[in-house]
């Protein structure tokens, strides 16, 4: 390792433990703090990340935790307790939108991408903003996290069909790629669906997966187990890492019901120190001079725009299922700011090379804007009315 890439490395490493804090006196999310840092080292290091190994290997690896924490954070069991009308009003949501986003990506001659773009839903940063805003328990933010998380498991299913798709085409062989993932994810689920059943009859058994604090820290260990055999099986089926990384999260969160503390902890791990090098890493591969080019900046507050009245008029659908109007109002903008998987989009498909780096900056910068603006209106919104 030469002089300016240690120097690098103590930088990025010392930015992912100042930024968070710094980033909450700003009142700003963590992650748009270390994208923001990571724009900056890019005018002194931009060169230098593909030569920096153990940085690319420690942003991989954070961006892998982080979406296994996404699938970890799907409550499987309030999805399944939610009234069978109620849940296919929440679906119809995201049907609606993907039709919405398709005729905008034909009127607009935008390229395919966007409709991925535009119907992109995770949870990542509601379920804090949920938190601060004291929702996280009511009746509404609960119905948010269900449609939340309805929409990330819809949007990583888009992003696995694109992904496919641009890498082998419209064609019998994709097809059969795609098959051949489904009956993955359908053995696995049965596998484990007799796993369950095998730990209901042996529930000392069960806590190896969710035990902490043990001198082992068994349940940590189950859980990378879990997590690393996922994005091994996704790699051989040609995937990305980070689509079976989310899956094997999703599947562990139908199994066991009580996970709370081993999601805490790989929290912890993740949160601590590698999730804030991936979004570093993020900024990094990016130049900060972009955010200061006229086009760049109007290109992303316009997507921002857009993603936002292709929520609103998704979630005017929940007419049926008669929410409340504040609830009309507040739920786009809660759907609105997708920054993890909006990030793992645009870094997935510029590493596949159907996106241009300019391209990419503006869908991250639309993201970052989102991620600001989005949750302060919702907060505003929300000292305002009054919610059981």
């Amino acid at each position: 390792m030469g002089r300016e890439e240690a120097i690098l490395l103590l930088v990025m490493s010392a930015g992912a433990f100042l930024i968070p804090i710094i980033s909450r006196r700003l009142l700003l999310p963590s992650a748009v703090g270390e994208i923001l840092f990571g724009m900056f080292l890019g005018i002194f290091f931009k060169g230098l990340i593909e030569q920096v190994h153990i940085l690319k290997f420690l942003g991989e690896f954070g961006f892998i935790i982080l979406m296994y924490l996404a699938g970890l954070e799907v409550d499987v069991e309030n999805i399944r307790k939610t009234p069978k009308g109620s849940l296919a009003a929440y679906i119809f949501v995201y049907i609606v939108m993907l039709v919405l986003s398709s005729a905008v990506v034909i009127y607009l001659k935008l390229p395919v991408i966007y409709i991925l773009v535009l119907i992109t839903t995770a949870i990542g940063l509601l379920y804090p903003v949920l938190k601060d805003a004291d929702l996280l328990r009511t009746k509404f933010g609960q119905r948010l996290l269900i449609i939340g998380s309805i929409g990330e498991v819809f949007s990583l299913l888009l992003i696995t069909g694109f992904a496919v798709y641009y890498q082998t085409g419209l064609t019998l062989e994709s097809l059969s790629h795609l098959f051949g993932i489904y009956i993955f994810f359908a053995m696995a689920y049965i596998l484990l669906r007799i796993f369950q059943l095998y730990i209901w009859w042996n529930p000392e058994f069960a806590k190896l997966f969710i035990q902490t604090g043990d001198t082992a820290e068994s349940g940590i260990r189950a859980n990378f187990v879990n997590m690393f055999v996922f994005v091994a099986l996704a790699s051989i089926l040609g995937l990305e890492a980070i689509i079976g990384a989310f899956f094997g999260g999703l599947l562990f969160a139908l199994v066991f019901k009580e996970r709370e503390r081993i999601k805490e902890r790989i929290a912890s791990f993740g949160y601590g120190f590698l999730i804030p090098i991936f979004f570093i890493e993020v900024g990094l591969r990016f130049s900060i001079k972009e955010l200061f080019i006229p086009d760049v900046l109007l290109k992303a507050i316009f997507l921002s725009v857009l993603i936002l009245c292709i929520k609103l008029i998704g979630s005017i659908t929940l007419i049926l299922i008669r929410v409340t109007s504040y609830e009309l109002l507040l739920t786009p903008i809660a759907l609105s700011m997708p920054l993890t998987l909006l990030v793992a989009v645009a870094t997935i498909f510029l590493q596949l090379q159907v996106l241009t780096e300019k391209q990419a900056a503006i869908i991250i910068l639309s993201a970052v804007i989102s991620a600001v603006i989005f949750p302060w209106i919702f907060k505003v919104l929300v000292k305002r009315i009054k919610i059981d």
